[in-house]
Parts: structure tokens; sequence; C-alpha cells
């Protein structure tokens, strides 16, 4: 490093952030994380690879607030992850469970607007997502972004597809099924993953599958052990106390997407 590397120009590249701007993008793209691309019929496909990160962790829980309100045509959501992953107070957490103790579960509908007046809890339900790290082998849509190493981040169902892969039942194994090595750079087996538009009109990716030819995706362990190294993602940052939005912050967030900052706020249910 030498001193051109502190060039305001040169770290504001790096970091991707003008310290200047007068407002921020608060729909920014994360570009630690991979989005797999899909064409207007909703279909899509690439070849990965799962990498574990430099300190051998491989899949990381995590739990993310899903919120989404409407009021008066104007839709509110916000979608982070949220700290009662690692059992850290969350005020959405505390306001589902607030409503479900009290008994109002669902969102009551006014049945002639068909408006949201009351919330329930199922409002402030958390979503359970999973993080790896993953090599982008093929990607047809952006190449790119081959070669690269990205966060991913996947539903409870392609994680069971994960782990059946990694391993079988003793009644899958009693049928021939064979464990495999899909975070072995050097003798495991790649993933291809596949993006479609199901019959309910919702992108599934029920279609993606473990490759079956085991493979090395580098020249040797050496070559392997400095690319994790150097370009992957520790999962353990994403659970860090300054990963996640602080609780008055969150507390913003919640009166934001609720209305609860206009005249015209939907009705949050009282405890009885």
């Amino acid at each position: 490093m030498d001193a051109n590397a502190f060039n305001f120009d040169v770290m504001k590249e790096a970091v991707g952030i003008d310290p200047f701007a007068q407002t921020a993008n608060k729909y920014a793209k994360d570009e630690r994380f991979y989005t797999l691309s899909k064409d207007k019929d909703g279909n899509g496909a690439a070849l990965i690879r799962f990498l574990p990160d430099s300190e051998r962790g491989m899949i990381q829980k995590m739990f993310k607030i899903n919120t989404t309100v409407t009021k008066n045509g104007k839709k509110r959501f916000v979608n982070e992850y949220t700290p009662a992953t690692t059992g850290a107070p969350c005020p959405f957490q505390e306001e589902w469970q607030r409503l479900w103790n009290a008994g109002q579960k669902d969102n009551v509908i006014d049945p002639v607007t068909k408006a949201v007046t009351v919330l329930g809890a199922k409002s402030f339900g958390r979503s359970i997502v999973y993080v790896s790290n993953i090599k982008v082998i093929k990607d047809p849509a952006n190449p790119e972004n081959e070669g690269k190493i990205f966060l991913y981040q996947y539903s409870g169902a392609m994680k069971d597809k994960i782990q059946n892969a990694v391993s079988p039942s003793e009644q899958d194994r009693s049928l021939g099924a064979v464990p495999k090595e899909l975070f072995n750079p050097l003798a495991g087996n790649s993933f291809r993953l596949v993006a479609k538009k199901g019959t309910n009109n919702q992108i599934n990716y029920d279609s993606s599958e473990v490759v079956n030819d085991v493979t090395s995706i580098y020249e040797n362990v050496e070559v392997a052990l400095a690319d994790i190294n150097d370009n992957s993602h520790k999962l353990s940052s994403l659970i860090a106390p300054e990963a996640f939005m602080t609780y008055d912050k969150l507390k913003e967030k919640l009166a934001w997407v609720t209305f609860a900052d206009t005249e015209v706020a939907p009705v949050v249910a009282p405890v009885v």
C-alpha cells in the first residue's frame, strides 16, 4: 500500500459511498450478494460452487424481517436481517409477540374497501433464510460474475436440498444415495441454480440440482486456500452486533412501515 491508496477518489470507489452525498439510496444493493438474473418469463440459470469461508464456516442461519403494509394505495415494506438472529431484542419481533399473545394473529380487512383496518401478528412475522459463500462458475446472463466469490442467500427449501445431498438419510443411502461434497472445492460437486416461474406466477428454484460429476475448480489446494482466504466473506461478520440495524433505527422503521408517521395509520390491535 502506498500514499495513493488514501486518495479520496480511490477510497470513495473502494467503499462505494460518497460521504458528501445529500441522500442515500435506501434500496441500495449489497454487492457482496449474488443475484441470479432472470428473463422476462422469470427463467434463469447458473452453475455455482458452494465454498467454506476463511474460518471454514459453511452455512449461516439468519432471521429476516419481511413486513409489507399497504394503505390508501401506498405500499411500504421492510426487508432487513433482524438482531433476533442472535437473540438480541427487535421491535418487529416484540410487536409480533405482543399481537400474538393478544390473540390478534390475522389482519382485519374491511369487507367493503378491502383495506387493512387492523394489523395482526402475521404482518410482523420473520422469515428464516440461509447464507453461504459461492463461486460463480458459469453465468450466461452475466459472464462478468464468473470466477468471483459472492454471498448467496437461499430459502429453507434449498437448504434442505443441500442437506439431503451432503448427508442423505439412511433410507436414501440404502437405495444407493452417496453423500456429495458440496463445499469441497477440490473434489466436490457443483450446483446448478435454476429459477422458473411456477403455476402461481411465483419464482421458484425447485429445479435446482446438484451436479453428479466430482470436479475441482482450482489447480491445487494452495490456490484454493488463497482465493478463499482473500475473497470469501466471513459468515461470522453477518451476525456481529454492528451488522444489524440498531433497536432505535428498527423502531423508526416499524413506525414508518405501519404508517404510524401519518394521520391515517392502520390501527394496531391493543392488548387486552
